[in-house]
């Protein structure tokens, strides 16, 4: 009976000291982890820098209306300060102005051109929260979406500008015209632009048999 109460104590004992070793090292593994990423946000943080230049007057007076291109360049332009909870909770915010981008551009602006580098930026930024959110942070992954997002947006600037220049090139007369009514047409029946014209059925030509010239002329000659 004493055998068998310290043959128990003893695996009692053992499986305290097994729970006592994983927790340990545990904590040793999240300490390690932990450590890690302080030296890897201080290179996040030297490297948190949107650099977009300043708009021309023209695209700027283009942009002027559109709060959330606004906001969310605001919101790039704070940065967090140096703890992860804090790059965390930016990163978080950031997706959420993102994501709202598409939702009011200004009718001038609303072209593809101008939507798929916006999809670029939202996709870039939802990346960066997710790399942000991971146990070990890969800092050259969010430095090259740092660069990305700063190309993106500045891309999208000098778009505007593009779009502005064409928008200013002289006309002819008779373009407009037909651009207007081309546009009237959409507007009336948009499905009618992209059906494709239907052929036109040939009528055929009647035959006449051999030799009937000849015999009409000498039906007529007296």
């Amino acid at each position: 009976m004493n055998y068998l109460k310290i043959l128990a104590f003893a695996c009692l004992s053992l499986l305290v000291f097994s729970c006592k070793d994983d927790e340990q090292q545990r904590l040793a593994e999240t300490k390690r982890a932990e450590q890690v990423n302080d030296s890897i946000l201080k290179v996040i943080s030297r490297n948190w820098h949107f650099d977009v230049p300043q708009p021309t007057a023209k695209a700027a007076q283009q942009l002027a209306g559109w709060n959330e291109w606004e906001q969310f360049n605001n919101e790039l332009q704070q940065k967090p300060t140096s703890t992860l909870e804090a790059f965390r909770r930016k990163a978080n915010v950031l997706v959420t102005k993102a994501e709202v981008l598409k939702n009011n551009i200004p009718a001038f602006l609303n072209k593809p051109q101008v939507r798929a580098r916006l999809d670029v930026v939202i996709t870039n930024i939802q990346m960066i929260y997710t790399y942000m959110n991971i146990e070990t942070i890969p800092d050259k992954k969010i430095i090259s979406l740092i660069g990305s997002i700063t190309r993106e947006l500045t891309a999208t600037q000098n778009q505007v500008d593009e779009i502005i220049r064409i928008s200013e090139i002289p006309k002819e007369e008779g373009e407009q015209e037909m651009l207007r009514a081309m546009d009237t047409t959409r507007l009336a029946n948009p499905d009618a632009m992209n059906t494709p014209p239907q052929a036109q059925p040939l009528t055929p030509t009647p035959q006449r048999p051999p030799g009937h010239g000849a015999f009409m002329k000498q039906r007529n000659t007296p």
